[in-house]
This record gives C-alpha cells, sequence and structure tokens, in this order.
C-alpha cells in the first residue's frame, strides 16, 4: 500500500483500504517454515561441509580454481559435480557453493592436510551403492589428490578466519649448509668482508695459492673448509654434487643451523621475507609459534633433515625466504643473532629456496574446537537437566532436534595413518626423486655462489648491513658487463595462506 496516497484520501476511503488489505492478506496461503536443510522445490539440502584433503602438488598449477589453468580444488570441485553432490545449476562457479580452503598453496606445493569448506548434497542420487560420498569421489580423482573424510561444520566457520594456525614442512639435504666452493664469486665477497680481499696471494708462477696454501686462511674453517680441500678444485658441476650427497652434517654443522632458525621464533617484521610489503606495513608482522629442526636423515645416498614452521599465517614467498636466510647464515660465519637485523627497516636481498622441498603439514582450528566443545557441553546440559526434570510442573521437553545441534571437532586426528603412508608415496619420495634426477638444490646453491654483486655483504663476521648491501623498493640493479641480475621475482608463485595476497 501507499503510505502517501492514503494519508491524502479521505477517512473513510483509508479505513476501506486497510480493511480490503487485511481481508486480502488473510486469503492468501499461509507461509510454511521450512525445517534445517530442507529444501525447496523438491531439490536436495545443501549442508555446509569441512572437506579434509592432500595432494601431490607436481603438475598442477597450483591449488586456487584458475581459469584455463589445471588446479588441485579445480579437480576436486569437477569431481563433486561429477559425483550429484553439486546441482548443474552450481557447477559453473565454484563460489554458488560457497567453496573456501584453509592455506592456499601455489604451483608444486604440496598438502598432507588441507581443507576445504562448500555446500554438498551429501546423498546425490548418483551415488553407488555401498560407497560413501567420500570414497566415490575419490574413484573420480587422480591418486596424487585424496579425499580423508568430510565433516558437517557450523554454517559460520569459515575455513581461513577459522584456521588459528598453518603447520609445514620444508626438506632439503643437508649438503646446502657446506660453505662456497672456493675461488666462487660467494667464496671472493666473504674472503673480501672478513680480510679486506677478495684475492688469495700468488705464488711464483704468479697463479693464485689455494685456500690450504694461504696462511691466512690457515685456521679459517669456512673458507678453508675441509670438503673442498679434498677435491680437485677444477671438478665439474656433476662430480661436486656427487661429492656433496655423499657428505654428511657434523653435530656442530647442525647445532648451528637450530641456533640461527631459532632466532625466527615470536612476532617480528618479516617485510623482508616476501614481496610487495613495506616495513611499515604491519600486515608484515607474523607471529612464528614454534619451529624444529630434525636430526639428519639418510635417503638413498643423500642426507636430508627436516625443517617445520608452526605459525599463525604465512605471507607469498616467507617459507621459501627464510629458508634461503637460513642456508646463507648456518654455511658463513654471520653470528645468528643477525636475524634481528633482518626484522629491521633495511630492505635486502633475501633468496628463496627451491619450492620442490615444501609441503602443508596440516592447518590448525585450536579456537573453533573450543567453540565447538563449548557448544556440545552445552546441549548436553541442557538435554541431562530437562531429563532429569521430566514430569515436574513446567517441565521443558528436550527438543527432538537437539543431538543434532551438536558438531564434530574440525582436526586431523583420525586421518594421520592414511595421511603418513600418502605423505611417503606421494610427497616425500617425489621430492627425494626430482632432488636426485635434477639435482634442484644444487644447482639453487650454484645459482647464490655465482651471484656478482654487493646484495650479500651483510654475510659478514660483524653481524651488520653494510649499506652497499640495501636495496630501494623495486631496484634492479646490474652486475658487471650491464647484465640485469637476478632479483627476486614479484611473479613467482610459491606457498601463501595469506588472503590478502593469495596460497
Amino acid at each position: 500500500m501507499d503510505h502517501a496516497a492514503e494519508e491524502c484520501a479521505p477517512p473513510h476511503e483509508a479505513h476501506d483500504k486497510r480493511r480490503a488489505a487485511e481481508e486480502h492478506k488473510d486469503t492468501r496461503a499461509p507461509k510454511v517454515a521450512r525445517t534445517e536443510g530442507e529444501a525447496p522445490s523438491g531439490r536436495l539440502a545443501k549442508r555446509k561441509v569441512a572437506i579434509f584433503f592432500g595432494y601431490c602438488g607436481s603438475g598442477y598449477s597450483g591449488l586456487q580454481v584458475n581459469p584455463g589453468v589445471r588446479t588441485i580444488e579445480g579437480d576436486i570441485f569437477d569431481a563433486f559435480c561429477r559425483a550429484g553432490a553439486v546441482s548443474v545449476e552450481n557447477a559453473v562457479n565454484p563460489n554458488k557453493v560457497q567453496l573456501q580452503r584453509s592455506a592456499r598453496t601455489d604451483r608444486g606445493v604440496h598438502a598432507a592436510g588441507n581443507l576445504l569448506t562448500l555446500k554438498l548434497m551429501l546423498e546425490p542420487p548418483e551415488l553407488p551403492e555401498g560407497l560413501t560420498l567420500t570414497e566415490y569421489v575419490n574413484t573420480l580423482l587422480p591418486p596424487q589428490v585424496r579425499i580423508w573424510g568430510m565433516r558437517r561444520v557450523q554454517n559460520a566457520f569459515n575455513a581461513r578466519t577459522s584456521c588459528d594456525s598453518r603447520l609445514y614442512e620444508y626438506l632439503l639435504p643437508t649438503y646446502v649448509f657446506l660453505p662456497p666452493k672456493p675461488f666462487s664469486a660467494m667464496w671472493k665477497m666473504l674472503r673480501r668482508v672478513n680480510y679486506g680481499s677478495e684475492q688469495c696471494p700468488l705464488n711464483k708462477d704468479r697463479a693464485p695459492l689455494f685456500p690450504w696454501q694461504d696462511p691466512l686462511l690457515e685456521n679459517d674453517a669456512m673458507l678453508n673448509h675441509p670438503f673442498w680441500r679434498a677435491l680437485e678444485y677444477e671438478n665439474e658441476f656433476s662430480e661436486d654434487v656427487k661429492a656433496k650427497r655423499a657428505w654428511r652434517m657434523p653435530e656442530h654443522d647442525l647445532q648451528r643451523v637450530r641456533a640461527v632458525f631459532n632466532e625466527f621464533t615470536g612476532s617480528h617484521n618479516f617485510h623482508n621475507y616476501t614481496v610487495g610489503k613495506e616495513f611499515r606495513d604491519r600486515s608484515a608482522y607474523r607471529v612464528m609459534k614454534r619451529l624444529s629442526v630434525s636430526d639428519p636423515t639418510m635417503i638413498d645416498s643423500t642426507e636430508w633433515i627436516s625443517i617445520k614452521f608452526h605459525g599463525q599465517s604465512f605471507m607469498l614467498h616467507q617459507i621459501r625466504k627464510m629458508i634461503g636466510m637460513l642456508v646463507l647464515l648456518s654455511r658463513t660465519n654471520v653470528p645468528h643473532s643477525f636475524v634481528a637485523q633482518t626484522f629491521g627497516p633495511a630492505r635486502i636481498h633475501v633468496p628463496k629456496a627451491p619450492g620442490l622441498g615444501l609441503l602443508l603439514v596440516e592447518p590448525h582450528f585450536g579456537g573453533y574446537n573450543i567453540k565447538v566443545r563449548n557448544n556440545n557441553e552445552r546441549i548436553d546440559r541442557m538435554i541431562a537437566q530437562r531429563t532429569a526434570a521430566k514430569g515436574q510442573e513446567n517441565a521443558k521437553p528436550v527438543p527432538k532436534d537437539a543431538e543434532s545441534e551438536k558438531r564434530v571437532q574440525v582436526d586431523y586426528a583420525e586421518y594421520q595413518e592414511q595421511m603418513a603412508a600418502f605423505k611417503q608415496t606421494f610427497i616425500y619420495d617425489q621430492i627425494h626423486r626430482t632432488e636426485e634426477d635434477t639435482s634442484e638444490f644444487a644447482k639453487w646453491l650454484n645459482y647464490l655462489d655465482v651471484f656478482v654483486g654487493p646484495d650479500f655483504a651483510y654475510l659478514n663476521p660483524h653481524g651488520t648491513i653494510p649499506q652497499e648491501a640495501i636495496l630501494r623498493v623495486g631496484e634492479q640493479r646490474r652486475a658487471p658487463g650491464g647484465q640485469p641480475k637476478a632479483v627476486p621475482s614479484d611473479d613467482d608463485d610459491d606457498e601463501g595462506d595469506d588472503q590478502e595476497l593469495e596460497g
């Protein structure tokens, strides 16, 4: 009714119009409230569920749906559509079923446990008899992508914001902690920042003395390392790699790695460990809850260690750059306290370690699980109180749907055995085979050791950042000869679970 017209009409006409409207309202069919889960027009009800899954990222262009390229989410969403758990009208866009993820991983990065939420029809007509929806969807996915299970979650559950921390793991061979090869660009730079000169003394034939012939380097365990003394200086790259894989990390080297890594623990400004963030950007602050370095483990003929990061959230490239800094400091004589300098305003070049060794172990939902426990306990108390008061005057009955209002905690406890087997076969073995076939980590070390320029001049024994090593935002220096030097690229793909950058 037009209230302005009613106010302008004579009183008796306005009264007649209101009465006619009320009579018309009374003759309309009463609106029937739908119970939870009931869908209109005979359609199957959709439920909000958490999907627990793992994957090997090799061959994929990352996790998140990206039109035109193959992604893990794309394969999973397609499998649910083919299983009939997503209606035809919603199959055109994952956003129609409110798809969210807890942690994004990018190209080549793996996950033993990750989590998606979306709204699904849990008992579609296409579901084969005797199979659960989880089992059926797994038959529609490649073996390198597995659904561990699914659970109903509260409508307020948000896969990203309800996740209060993430656990990542990075695997790498221990030989990456060997000092640079003598006479390489990195070795010469280290000699300069330690002794004031890049050049070794010359022998009588005007040829540079080897480090083990130079009295100045006699007791220098870094520039005159026993590993390099035992090798021929003119070895080819492949021969060096073979020798590196046979090397075994001494206990004191392992303890140095742990001491350096421990400096990252706590809340810090990680602007140097990502791209596109200034020192003053508050979002560059991240909290590292727990960090650990395993004992070395032999895999075939190579020694490996596992490094774990348990943090609230991570920015683009952050883990790979943290590994990069860990390797730089651990293979030189820089004091481990230098890590604190990287959280300051000076912008420096922190190289990214290969994406090969990175995997998401699992996201954690501690805060949400506390809410679930509190909610379930409240329902249990209500049921117990009303059951005990049954038969008393004014006693309230127990709601028929009380038990259905309970929710299950979001965790991976019941999937650990499946995840461990999958992780070994599809992630660990894949990482080890790839390194064996491609020498990915050895090539990365070679990139570091041939890098020409002052960017790594902060690798000095004083634990300071000299002016020559400080970069301006967007700066791209040039190496001798006019060729652009390698600098961190803003468009490389990496891990990242922060939706500000998402992944």
